[in-house]
């Protein structure tokens, strides 16, 4: 998967909080219990002691293996002798058991050095805040678009706005549905305000609810971003591995970035890298194709086109439509 690095501190720092707050709570509850029934320390000790002695008989030899199994068996029965004192004093049988988020890995976030689901859960969640919160939509799912902002009369064309994007929305959402390693890069371009936007951060939406790692951004943040990392103002973090490795990326307004021979040998980097290792694109442009080509160079925009979906947006501008 390819997130920000910042999405699995902030993953690891939430679950580090869930199992602090989860042992507090357990320690608190071990000082309640000890208060109302002062045998239980006595049988706290027993049980660390028990602990101490199993790890001293690894290096007693042969008779390591039957002084063990007398450890277990006496710190059984005072697990039994501990779960009687919380019944006889009214508290209920997992009361000393801290109460983990996740009672597979004890929010570890890990079992058996795996990646628990909890944690994969986790990312997927904090990935999709963040990228909600890199869009001014507030809702950008399939259910929020609306087909009926688009004309339904021919335009200038001959072609009918509705009847184009109903084929390019549902086009969209079974890519979405289908999405896996194997999945292709789309081209969507067309005036500014026909739901380029919105449709891609839906297909991100669904693609990250399906475990894979999702970047969206705009192509002059980003851009810009490498520009700063790569002259040497930002040496701590490496974008441009990610825009490389992540299962999907958006590139949102491509041709809106200032064009610079760095900018268009970076574009052309991310579309080529990525289309070799068959990583999914999603590149959003307002710019026309004899537009795309005049400011790229040809090594850019054949394999844009060459093999890209291409969905070409048409009708006029639906913020103002909804407005």
């Amino acid at each position: 998967m390819g997130y920000r690095k910042q999405i699995y501190t902030e993953a690891l720092s939430v679950l580090k909080a869930r199992r602090e707050q989860a042992e507090a709570v357990a320690s608190a509850h071990k000082t309640q219990f000890a208060a109302k029934c002062p045998e239980a320390l006595t049988i706290e000790r027993e049980m660390a002691k028990t602990g101490l002695s199993a790890i001293r008989a690894v290096g007693a030899g042969k008779d390591a293996e039957a002084i063990i199994r007398d450890l277990a068996q006496y710190n059984l029965e005072l697990q039994a002798k501990r779960a009687e004192l919380l019944a006889q004093n009214g508290f209920p049988a997992d009361y000393l058991q801290a109460p983990y988020t996740c009672k597979r890995c004890s929010d570890t976030g890990a079992v058996d050095g795996e990646p628990c689901d909890c944690y994969k859960a986790l990312i997927r969640e904090l990935a999709l805040r963040e990228l909600s919160s890199a869009t001014p939509l507030k809702r950008c799912d399939f259910e929020s678009f609306s087909l009926a902002v688009y004309a339904d009369t021919p335009d200038e064309n001959g072609l009918i706005p509705r009847e184009e994007m109903e084929a390019i929305y549902e086009f969209c959402k079974g890519y979405a549905a289908q999405f896996d390693e194997n999945s292709g890069s789309l081209f969507m371009y067309g005036k500014t305000g026909l739901g380029k936007t919105h449709l891609s951060l839906a297909i991100a939406a669904k693609v990250i609810e399906k475990g894979y790692g999702v970047i969206y951004g705009t192509a002059q943040n980003l851009l810009s971003t490498l520009e700063k990392e790569h002259f040497g103002r930002e040496r701590d973090a490496d974008t441009e591995s990610l825009l490389l490795d992540c299962d999907l990326l958006i590139l949102d307004d491509l041709g809106t970035e200032f064009s610079t021979g760095f900018t268009v040998a970076e574009i052309y980097n991310i579309v080529n890298t990525r289309g070799l290792r068959g990583k999914a694109t999603i590149i959003n442009s307002n710019l026309t194709l004899p537009e795309l080509q005049a400011k790229y160079t040809d090594r850019v925009t054949s394999r844009i086109l060459g093999s890209y979906s291409v969905l070409h947006f048409t009708g006029s501008d639906m913020r103002i439509q909804l407005r």
